[in-house]
């Protein structure tokens, strides 16, 4: 069993876990959940049986005591999105092309 942190994804946890994205769809059915569904901090989640198991990646991450999060919340206000330079420019309105 394992607990989920923040901005940790099912996605996240599979590659963490069982060192493989295929896993993922193991991980979710085994605990009920949507592969796109939010995970709460500290909600726990238990560890499969699966056929998409890539020791050597899931052996790195536990090795570094690495956490996978990649995930991010609108709500509280996260963006991808820079709020200056190239990334933010469109062209015709801040980026003029002439």
């Amino acid at each position: 069993m394992i607990y989920a942190i923040e901005n940790q994804s099912v996605f996240d946890v599979a590659v963490q876990e069982s060192g493989s994205v295929l896993a993922a769809f193991d991980w979710a059915l085994k605990n009920g959940l949507s592969l796109t569904e939010d995970l709460a901090p500290g909600q726990q989640l238990i560890s499969p049986n699966s056929d998409f198991i890539n020791a050597d990646v899931a052996g790195y991450f536990k090795g570094k005591k690495q956490m996978i999060a990649t995930g991010f919340n609108i709500a509280d206000g996260q963006s991808i999105i820079p709020t200056l330079g190239i990334g933010t420019m469109r062209v015709g309105t801040t980026f003029i092309v002439g």
